[in-house]
């Protein structure tokens, strides 16, 4: 195989396969716009706004901005603060990576190269907003006039005509920043925010970071060994964390601090402020074990605790939860019976045959989450996570599946429609559908590209514990042929499962596989997914249970 044609190769220019496949779904209200981002082919890194614009079952789809339009050199420059954003989310792709847009998903801001856009989703048209540079994080007001932005550690806000560009949350020390997640929250947590519009657009919730007390490490550049050494602020364990605080900001600049404990509980995991309910900070003790939501009162930063939670190990953070229902129902999980449940104004929504993932979506009548088979289900659904809808008042009914073929599958709800994304076992390509009543009215297309093999690969459970594994053969290999040296690919630990009921996550190890080895990828105790007690048989010994079961 020639050097230019190589899987490994091919493997880095489609980043693992990735470009080309939708992403970034948002809905609008009456289910007639979906607007999302793709680029333009799967060796492409440049990924492009789209809209499908959907009225009853006819769908067409438009291409709002060409990211290429916009480069004034033909290449991007990103801030410090864009590029450490970047690091915290692990983007590495370029062009238009994110966006945000009004509640009526009328207009989308974004920021490439340091510059501030809009976009108008309806006819079209983009135009540049002059304000100081550069930009990071843009985020609309729910009523489009007013865009929220971080320059330089400034929180500032600019009308979407591009009048009145102003700060107003302005650092005061050279370590402090407003409305950016700090390093914990982004890395750690997954929260990648740190400003929040109110629903009236009116104020804002913000962070401020102070990273004064954070030691300090030199970060070198190995491809550019020639490059100075840039400094950055590390909270290694067991050293001094950043100083996170949260104030409720208006317009003209006045604030008030929220107001909670934050000598016990110092993390923010997270912040949702929704439409009809005060905003909700999820905040953790640095053990993890005790964890709380709070209610915040706008006017006097004064907050009330709403959910208490501790666990002896540590309470897991699950995303989308907690959150309010419109009506203002709590929904939240729990671990109970060796999986986690969902529970809404403290009744059990799901039993010990789902492992609940991650919450969707949060409706007066419904409630959608991604989940795992749990210790009682009937079928071994080996790597496999599926979408499900349950009725927030029907008791009796259970919750109902909304994906079908066995594989990966995640969700985005809105307006009526659900965006199902999958990764499955007969394409390495995300299948993207939409979905009206459960029903299939259009699959939005991927560009990425095809390996051009197939990987030859069995899910099983191994040994006494059945540890969750993939096994991995050369492709040409067949019963007989003699004994294969044995590589373990494993990542084996919290946050992250590898053993995925998904094409394109073989594909790598079995180009490992067809140097003339068996590959084994294993999920052992620690990784999520399997059992509240598989996750927490690591704690206060990470490499003890993770060593034994790869023995």
């Amino acid at each position: 195989m020639a050097v230019d044609d190589s899987f490994p190769l091919l493997y880095s220019r489609t980043q693992h396969f990735t470009l080309g496949n939708p992403r970034s779904f948002a809905i609008a209200p009456g289910g007639h716009r979906v607007v999302f981002l793709r680029s333009a082919s799967g060796t492409d890194a440049r990924l492009h706004l789209w809209s499908l614009d959907i009225a009853g079952d006819e769908c067409e789809e438009r291409e709002i901005v060409d990211p290429t339009t916009l480069l004034v050199e033909g290449d991007e420059s990103l801030s410090a603060d864009e590029r450490a954003r970047r690091e915290r989310i692990r983007e590495s792709a370029a062009g238009i990576v994110a966006y945000s847009t009004d509640e009526a998903v009328r207009t989308a801001a974004f920021a490439m190269s340091g510059r501030l856009f809009t976009a108008d989703l309806v006819n079209g048209t983009t135009r540049e907003i002059t304000t100081r540079t550069p930009v990071a994080d843009p985020r609309l007001s729910r009523d489009g006039s007013t865009i929220a932005y971080v320059c330089s550690g400034e929180l500032r806000v600019v009308a979407a005509d591009g009048a009145d560009d102003r700060a107003i949350a302005t650092p005061d020390g050279d370590n402090v920043t407003f409305g950016l997640a700090d390093f914990i929250a982004a890395e750690e947590f997954r929260r990648f925010r740190g400003h929040w519009w109110s629903p009236a657009g009116n104020r804002l919730l913000v962070e401020r970071v102070d990273e004064s007390a954070v030691g300090q490490w030199w970060i070198s550049d190995p491809s550019d060994p020639a490059a100075e050494s840039r400094s950055i602020r590390y909270p290694a364990a067991g050293t001094p964390n950043a100083d996170v605080r949260l104030s409720i900001v208006d317009l003209d600049g006045r604030a008030v601090e929220v107001d909670w404990d934050r000598d016990a509980l110092p993390y923010v995991v997270d912040v949702a402020w929704s439409n009809s309910m005060p905003p909700l900070v999820y905040v953790m003790s640095r053990d993890q074990a005790t964890a709380a939501a709070l209610s915040v009162d706008v006017e006097t930063g004064a907050t009330t605790p709403i959910l208490e939670q501790h666990d002896d190990a540590w309470v897991e953070r699950v995303d989308g939860a907690p959150r309010w229902t419109p009506d203002g129902r709590l929904v939240h999980v729990e671990d109970a019976d060796d999986v986690r449940r969902l529970v809404i104004d403290g009744t059990v929504l799901t039993g010990a045959d789902l492992h609940i993932r991650a919450v969707v979506d949060a409706s007066d009548d419904a409630v959608v989450f991604v989940a795992s088979s749990g210790v009682a289900s009937s079928d071994t659904e080996i790597g496999e996570t599926h979408v499900y809808r349950v009725a927030v008042d029907d008791r009796g009914r259970p919750p109902q599946r909304l994906s079908d073929e066995p594989g990966e599958h995640n969700a985005v709800c809105g307006g009526g429609l659900t965006v199902l994304t999958s990764a499955t076992l007969t394409s390495s390509a995300q299948v993207t559908r939409v979905l009206r009543d459960d029903r299939p009215i259009v699959q939005v297309d991927s560009h990425a590209v095809e390996p051009g093999f197939a990987p030859r690969f069995e899910l099983v459970e191994l040994g006494d514990r059945r540890i969750p594994t993939v096994v991995q053969l050369p492709s040409g290999y067949a019963d007989g042929d003699g004994l294969l040296p044995v590589l373990i690919a494993s990542y084996a630990g919290p946050v992250v499962p590898t053993v995925l009921c998904s094409l394109r996550m073989q594909l790598l190890t079995q180009w490992f596989a067809d140097q003339g080895f068996a590959v084994l990828v294993i999920d052992g105790r620690g990784t999520p997914g399997h059992s509240v007690s598989w996750e927490k048989a690591v704690r206060h010994d990470l490499a003890g249970p993770t060593l034994d079961d790869q023995i």
